[in-house]
C-alpha cells in the first residue's frame, strides 16, 4: 500500500478521486488526514473531527472481480472489518453495524463512512472507502447527534498509527475476500449478526412520520427491508429512512 499523509486536507476521498482524474493508478493507495477542511459522510453530510485526534482515511481498492450489482458487498465487507479491529479495544458485544455502514458503540456513532465506486460495463472498477473513526476526541458540535469515540468509552488516549495500520490491513483483507463466494457468505453472514437493531421493533421515521418498524434483512442491491405492524413491507434505500434514537423526542432521529 502507498500511504500518503497530510497535515490538513480538504477530503481524502476528493484527493484519491483527483489523482484518478489525472490518470494516476490510485489502486492501493491511501491517503490520510491529521485535518480535513471538507470532510463528509454519506450524502453530503459533514464529518466533524478536532485536528489530530481521530483517524481520517481513504483507501483505493480495485474491485474489478465484483459484478456491479453486488456493490454492497464492499459496505458489508469494510463494515465487519472494521468490528472485528475495533474488537480488540472495546466490548465486541456493544459494537453494531447501522445500515448501510455506520459504525456503532450502544447507541452512538463510532464511525463513519463514505464510499464511491467506479462501474465499467457490468463490473465494478475502483472502489475509494472514507473512514472516519473517532478515537480522541472529547468534545464534539451539539449539533452532532449521538457521537462517542474510544476515549469516552474506555478513558484511554490511543496510537494512532498502529491502529491504522490494522484497519488499512483488515479492510483490504476483507475486500479482498469478495472474490470467492464462500467468503461473500461468511462476510454477509458476519454483518447480519452485528446489525443494529436487527429483528428489533424500533421506532423509524418514514414518509415523515414515525412509524414502529422491524428489520428484516436487505435485498442483493443493499436496500433496507422493514415490516410495519400489519405486516406490510418496506423497501427503503438510503436516506428514506431515519432511525430514531432511545433519547430522543418522537419525530426526531439520525439520518440514515
Amino acid at each position: 500500500m502507498k500511504i500518503f499523509h497530510f497535515d490538513e486536507i480538504n477530503s481524502t476521498n476528493v484527493w484519491l478521486y483527483d489523482k484518478m482524474a489525472e490518470n494516476t493508478d490510485i489502486s492501493d493507495m491511501v491517503a490520510v488526514a491529521a485535518h480535513q477542511t471538507a470532510g463528509r459522510g454519506m450524502d453530503k453530510n459533514r464529518w466533524e473531527s478536532e485536528a489530530g485526534k481521530n483517524l481520517l482515511f481513504s483507501i483505493a481498492l480495485n474491485v474489478n472481480y465484483l459484478e456491479a450489482e453486488n456493490q454492497f458487498k464492499i459496505s458489508q465487507a469494510v463494515s465487519v472489518a472494521i468490528v472485528e479491529t475495533l474488537s480488540q479495544y472495546v466490548d465486541n458485544q456493544q459494537l453494531f453495524i447501522k445500515w448501510p455502514n455506520d459504525i456503532y458503540f450502544g447507541d452512538k456513532k463510532l464511525v463513519g463512512m463514505l464510499i464511491q465506486n467506479t462501474i465499467e460495463g457490468r463490473m465494478m472498477g475502483l472502489s475509494i472507502i472514507g473512514i472516519g473513526l473517532n478515537v480522541n476526541q472529547l468534545q464534539f458540535s451539539k449539533d452532532i447527534p449521538n457521537p462517542v469515540s474510544l476515549k469516552m468509552i474506555t478513558g484511554e488516549e490511543y496510537e494512532l498509527e498502529n491502529m491504522l495500520n490494522q484497519l488499512i490491513i483488515n479492510i483490504k483483507n476483507a475486500v479482498e475476500s469478495l472474490r470467492f463466494e464462500k467468503n461473500r457468505e461468511e462476510i454477509n453472514s458476519k454483518y447480519i449478526s452485528k446489525l443494529y437493531r436487527y429483528q428489533k421493533w424500533a421506532e423509524f421515521v418514514y414518509q415523515n412520520q414515525v412509524n414502529t418498524l422491524i428489520i428484516t434483512g436487505f435485498d442483493k442491491y443493499g436496500r433496507l427491508l422493514l415490516h410495519d405492524k400489519e405486516g406490510a413491507e418496506i423497501v427503503c434505500d438510503v436516506k428514506e429512512l431515519q432511525f430514531c434514537q432511545p433519547s430522543c423526542p418522537p419525530g426526531s432521529g439520525a439520518d440514515v
